[in-house]
């Protein structure tokens, strides 16, 4: 469809940003542009808007190159661009439906600012049938004589892990709807898969591509379903070990020892089954009530992914519920919170458990000390930020002078390596509760502390 085609990525967010310099690494010459002018700046004078792991690193790179460059404006991005990826935010509607508004004005911004045929590939994550959506809007809107094709390549980067997962994809999603779609997303990718540099990339190469098994080649509706069913599984997983122990807590049971009896089987797998605090995130929330929305839309019943979500939910209270359990009456006490973001190695809160459970101690008027490594002054942007009895600590060891417990809320690596035995007499009352697991129970008993932790015995 292109010869060594121009990249233009539209959104320069949690998906494009990395997309965008994982592309520039691996040599095309990329063009972004965001419809957010500050941050499209920042980006452009290689400042990161938000904490990923060698993002920034990878930003100056890139830069430097001269293989990125931020567009002034997204119609000059448009302009610029043979094949465009589209990586807007879908958030969440009242009724759980994805909001395709951002996704709506970028095909329309599209077709009115295109002189030539494009390439546009759908990469945020949308209901099944958007993409027939966007070329509707394409063609509605596009001028005479140029021409649209679109395709779907859903995104499978976790924050965090963004730029890792860009470089070591486990499989390449592709939904298209002819021949020279498919050529070309198969030509962008394969630099990615055999370090070859795009110039030097053959139609013989191209051909072979498509029996790696790294790609899944299929049509558009299809790879939309792709991730919202992979989002809604993995959701699942984290419930059913979350249900699991319940029944561990119940039954005097440690439900870290049964997810590794269940992840050593290969049909199960241990990822995602960490009993604790629960799913968050801008993806695994909003995802599976999309999904359940797209199902019930389609007449399907779609009640166990509705459990799958309000099991989720109650593990909030059910942390609370410990808390009280063990300090009685809440009000006025004094609860050191470690995390704010919803999972370690990003900044992001956005739907995180830690915010929903600093939310229920507000209302309990608790006294707060917060810590979290990255997340802190993202916290400081939210209304939460502005109730009065919030202290906020660089060092987890600073935050738990005279507390009356210290909860774990995101599961930082840091945590492991505090030194505990220091801190027990410093606190008000030795109680740690560990929302996500992250410690030894049986260390921590040893050491004095009053531990708990989810589904464990303790």
């Amino acid at each position: 469809m292109f010869d060594n085609p121009n990249i233009g990525i539209l959104g320069l967010g949690h998906v494009g940003l990395p997309t965008a310099l994982g592309l520039a690494d691996i040599g095309w010459n990329v063009i972004g542009a965001d419809d957010l002018k500050s941050k499209a700046q920042d980006i452009a004078n290689g400042d990161a808007p938000f904490y990923e792991p060698g993002l920034s690193e990878m930003l100056i790179k890139n830069i430097n190159s001269g293989r990125f460059s931020v567009a002034s404006s997204v119609e000059e991005a448009i302009d610029a661009s043979d094949v465009i990826f589209v990586c807007v935010g879908t958030p969440q509607n009242d009724d759980g439906s994805a909001d395709l508004s951002q996704i709506e004005n970028a095909g329309r911004t599209i077709a009115q600012n295109s002189n030539t045929n494009k390439l546009v590939v759908e990469k945020s994550t949308t209901p099944v049938s958007t993409s027939l959506r966007i070329k509707d809007t394409l063609r509605r809107y596009a001028k005479e004589n140029v021409e649209f094709e679109v395709a779907v390549n859903p995104e499978f980067l976790r924050e965090g892990t963004g730029l890792y997962d860009f470089f070591n994809p486990d499989r390449i999603v592709l939904g298209v709807e002819s021949e020279a779609a498919k050529n070309t997303l198969l030509q962008i990718y394969l630099p990615l898969l055999d370090q070859t540099n795009p110039s030097d990339i053959s139609d013989k190469e191209i051909y072979e591509a498509k029996s790696n098994d790294k790609f899944v080649i299929t049509d558009v509706n299809t790879a939309e379903l792709i991730k919202h069913a992979s989002n809604s599984f993995l959701a699942t997983k984290i419930s059913f070990i979350n249900l699991v122990a319940d029944i561990c807590e119940k039954s005097g049971s440690d439900v870290s020892k049964v997810a590794k009896g269940m992840g050593l089987d290969p049909r199960i797998g241990s990822s995602f089954l960490q009993a604790g605090l629960g799913f968050g995130g801008y993806c695994l929330p909003k995802d599976i009530k999309a999904f359940t929305k797209i199902g019930e839309d389609l007449g399907v019943d779609m009640s166990f992914f509705r459990e799958v979500d309000n099991v989720n939910i109650r593990r909030v209270d059910q942390i609370i519920d410990k808390l009280k359990g063990k300090l009685w009456v809440l009000r006025d006490k004094t609860i050191a919170v470690w995390g704010i973001a919803f999972k370690p190695g990003t900044d992001d809160i956005r739907e995180s458990p830690a915010m929903a459970l600093i939310e229920k101690l507000i209302e309990e008027e608790v006294k707060l000390n917060l810590h979290d490594p990255k997340a802190m002054e993202e916290f400081k942007r939210t209304s939460l930020s502005e109730y009065s009895n919030i202290e906020y600590f660089t060092d987890p060891i600073d935050s738990s002078n005279n507390v009356d417990a210290i909860i774990i809320a995101t599961d930082w690596p840091e945590f492991k390596s505090v030194d505990y035995k220091n801190i027990k007499d410093a606190m008000q009352y030795p109680f740690v509760l560990d929302a996500r697991n992250l410690l030894n129970p049986v260390e921590m008993l040893d050491m004095g502390f009053d531990y708990i932790g989810v589904g464990r015995y303790s």
